[in-house]
């Protein structure tokens, strides 16, 4: 059985092949893909082909969700491996659909396991990322340097922390 979270707006599922076109399209804009760390640019077909091949069926320590918008199909995706990630396209940018994904994603996480804590990041001055994941009760934990694939060199990160507690105290005020 497959698993699918549901949020008021969006639903979040394993990602298939199905998705490959929709994935390359999302990917292959340099405005979303230069926020990246590890994809490749220009991102191809194949790239999302061979991106789709190695996933796994998702569980609350690691997972990755194609977020579905009703009535639109597949506007992005939301992962948790070492870390929480996310990308969204572009005409979906400001209307609140990743803050609501990753929520979900985050609540089941802690819901189902016995982490303390999830770590994320975003590129200094990727302010729409670092909104969100302050929404979500993230807090500064130091920055560090990563080389970012599609713009071919070093860039410096804000890393970031969610506790569990965190967590539910944001969730609290949404009641």
């Amino acid at each position: 059985m497959s698993t699918i979270l549901r949020t008021e707006r969006l639903r979040l599922r394993p990602q298939t092949a199905d998705d490959i076109d929709t994935i390359a399209a999302g990917l292959g804009d340099f405005d979303v893909a230069r926020y990246l760390t590890v994809v490749p640019y220009p991102y191809t077909r194949q790239d999302a082909m061979d991106w789709v091949a190695t996933l796994k069926p998702p569980r609350p320590e690691a997972a990755v969700f194609s977020i579905e918008r009703d009535g639109t199909g597949m506007i992005g995706t939301v992962t948790l491996a070492n870390e929480l990630g996310f990308w969204l396209a572009q005409p979906y940018w400001g209307h609140g659909y990743m803050t609501e994904a990753a929520r979900a994603l985050l609540a089941w996480h802690f819901a189902e396991t016995s982490a303390d804590a999830v770590r994320s990041s975003a590129h200094v001055g990727n302010e729409r990322s670092l909104a969100v994941q302050r929404k979500l009760g993230f807090v500064e934990r130091g920055t560090s340097i990563r080389h970012v694939r599609p713009l071919n060199r070093e860039i410096e990160h804000v890393e970031t922390v969610l506790t569990r507690d965190a967590f539910a105290a944001s969730q609290a005020g949404l009641r």
